[in-house]
């Protein structure tokens, strides 16, 4: 398996039935008599952009959605990420993405996860949480706005097989 680099079998990639940098196997070798193709690794994802679009539809949050370029910074200060210099240099860089101030901005956090609550435990799974930072820190890291976008289950999840 190619170890910095992870293929995901979508769109394009549907088709293929090996990795196209190293040669290795999208699944694992054919068990039982009809010979089911087992993928080597598997992920659940969960679309965003409907959770998305209805933090544009509601009126109750549609009027935060901007608020990551309206309010008042104070130097030296940092009270959201959008006062941070790395997000400032980022819209230097590419002002084509920053000129929108409706644009989404996202934070993504991962973790492991031991479904079952203790460390003895074998099984465990992986998740993949995006935030809304265009929202007001007093909300974009509440629970709602939190979004589960990806679940990677397996006993040595994302990495090894």
């Amino acid at each position: 398996m190619c170890p910095n680099f992870y293929i995901m079998y979508y769109l394009e990639n549907t088709e293929l039935t090996e990795c196209r940098t190293c040669g290795h196997s999208r699944y694992k070798s054919k068990t039982g008599r009809g010979k089911t193709l087992v993928a080597c690794k598997k992920l659940r994802y969960f679309p965003i952009t409907p959770r998305l679009q209805r933090l544009f539809i509601l009126p109750k949050t549609a009027e935060h959605m901007t608020w990551h370029q309206s309010h008042d910074t104070v130097d030296g200060v940092m009270v959201h990420p959008s006062d941070d210099e790395a997000w400032k240099h980022f819209n230097r860089v590419h002002p084509y993405l920053s000129a929108q101030s409706r644009n989404v901005c996202l934070g993504l956090y991962t973790d492991r996860f031991n479904i079952f609550g203790s460390f003895v435990a074998f099984y465990s799974w992986w998740s993949v949480i995006l935030t809304v930072y265009n929202l007001p820190p007093g909300m974009c890291m509440r629970s709602e706005f939190m979004f589960l976008s990806t679940v990677i289950p397996n006993p040595n999840s994302p990495g090894r097989i």
